[in-house]
């Protein structure tokens, strides 16, 4: 396991959830990705017990901005790191960031949970490869 994205429950809109889905799959492409829906998620020391040598990165509109490249860096600092990655998306009513080793932001603009995780397994995707010199980002 080296990513996890890690989300408050599963998403009612299959057309979301499969668009998630599929940006995780392309990822395996290059490292192992993985989606993890939990039930009760609502902060990040949810996510200790169930990945205790991971570093826990929340989601949250309160956390850092970052392009697609500054994002690209900071993944491949902490992949360097030889621990898990784990992304938190809360469900419908957010995630609290207690607990969370590092806190970034989409954007200023508040989305939806459902879509929230679309651009997040994207951007993880897009930041992937960056790192390995994939084509897609161009």
């Amino acid at each position: 396991m080296k990513l996890v994205l890690a989300f408050g429950g599963r998403s009612k809109s299959r057309p979301a959830r499969e668009m998630t889905e599929r940006f995780c799959n392309m990822s395996n492409k290059f490292l192992p990705c993985r989606i993890d829906y939990i039930r009760d998620l609502s902060s990040c020391c949810d996510l200790k017990k169930r990945y205790p040598q991971a570093v826990l990165v929340g989601l949250s509109p309160r956390g850092e901005e970052m392009d697609s490249h500054e994002f690209a860096s900071f993944l491949k600092e902490l992949l360097g790191r030889g621990s898990p990655v784990v992304f938190a998306v809360g469900g419908a009513e957010g995630l609290s960031v207690d607990g969370c080793a590092k806190i970034i932001s989409l954007s200023k603009m508040t989305f939806s949970h459902e879509v929230a995780r679309i651009m997040l397994a994207e951007q993880v995707f897009r930041a992937l490869c960056i790192i390995f010199s994939h084509p897609y980002p161009k």
